[in-house]
C-alpha cells in the first residue's frame, strides 16, 4: 500500500513540474549582448563610479547581485 502511494506522490510530482515548466517564460530581463543603461553609484569611499569605470579596456564586467537577510 505504501508503494502505491508513494508512486502516486512521484507520478503527481512529474506531472505539476512539466505543467509548470511549460508556462516557463524565457523573457525576462534583456536580450544578450544588450548594453547596460548609463547609470553612477557610490563605491565603499564615496566616490561616483559609473559602469564604463568598472568596465575599463577589458570589455567585460560580471555583477552579482546578492541577496541576503542577515545585514
Amino acid at each position: 500500500m505504501k508503494i502505491k502511494k508513494f508512486m502516486f506522490v512521484v507520478a503527481l510530482l512529474l506531472f505539476a513540474g512539466a505543467v509548470l515548466g511549460a508556462e516557463y517564460q524565457d523573457t525576462w530581463g534583456p536580450d544578450v549582448g544588450t548594453d547596460v543603461p548609463n547609470l553612477t553609484v557610490k563605491d565603499t569611499e564615496g566616490n561616483d563610479r559609473s559602469i564604463d569605470d568598472l568596465r575599463g579596456e577589458s570589455k567585460g564586467l560580471l555583477i552579482f547581485f546578492v541577496r541576503t537577510s542577515d545585514w
